[in-house]
């Protein structure tokens, strides 16, 4: 083809046809800007598919990995509330008498065993690992759920620590201290439990603090709260056919 040209631009050159050659030197021009255009063109919408099918692929490797982290989220929330149920019923108990009768002793053997967790939220997050790694977070198209995904190590670590205050107390204050006095099950047949301790206020005061952590957790802080939402959104905006 480009030999095709030549001749013709050849001949006429050698036929003097100035203004003839001119046009046909303008059209020669204008055709390979044409060319450069369609190779741009076809390049560019190769380098989009390339990247629209990358980001498909993670978004399916995100909505994966968070509805896994919203099921152990919702379990280990179901621990924390068990726990603090089992603070709350044992505080409506007191003060305790000095004997109390076996229904109250089975019940508060009940409680006690169920107040302990210690349970901690540790979502995968691997998939924003990587972004993260290769500050790749561009590829997502959708605004809102990058905003959440640039977000979300920043959220984990504030609702972390109020779980990590917790589990703190529960290792290092509240274990130590019931384990001192009572049997590991709270088997309250068993004669060697210090039935006595049940009336002290320092009893009293390390459930209250238990019961207090726990709905720092639950309510108070209102971290849980954003963690949820964040999971809910990123499951939603991740999904296929989702707009992205």
């Amino acid at each position: 083809m480009i030999k095709f040209f030549r001749n013709i631009r050849k001949k006429l050159a050698s036929e003097n046809k100035a203004m003839a050659y001119s046009r046909y030197a303008i059209g020669e021009i204008v055709l390979v800007v044409i060319g450069i255009l369609i190779a741009l063109q076809i390049n560019n919408w190769n380098e989009n598919r390339i990247k629209s099918n990358k980001e498909t692929a993670i978004l399916a490797d995100i909505h994966e990995e968070f509805i896994k982290n919203k099921q152990q989220l919702d379990s280990v929330v179901n621990r924390h509330e068990d726990a603090f149920i089992n603070c709350r019923k044992i505080i409506q108990l007191f003060p305790i008498k000095s004997k109390p009768e076996p229904p109250v002793l089975d019940s508060l053997s009940h409680y006690l065993f169920w107040s302990y967790d210690g349970v901690t939220f540790n979502p995968s997050q691997s998939s924003i690992d990587a972004l993260t790694s290769t500050s790749s977070f561009d590829i997502i198209s959708n605004q809102e759920l990058r905003k959440l995904l640039i977000s979300w190590n920043d959220l984990m670590k504030d609702y972390q620590e109020e779980e990590r205050y917790s589990r703190e107390y529960v290792w290092d204050q509240y274990d130590p201290y019931l384990s001192k006095h009572f049997d590991w099950s709270f088997d309250f047949n068993d004669q060697r439990n210090h039935f006595d301790e049940l009336q002290t206020l320092e009893f009293e005061f390390k459930i209250k603090n238990r019961y207090d952590l726990l709905d720092q957790i639950l309510n108070t802080s209102g971290e849980l709260k954003k963690v949820q939402e964040s999971l809910k959104q990123i499951i939603e905006l991740s999904q296929p056919n989702s707009g992205n």
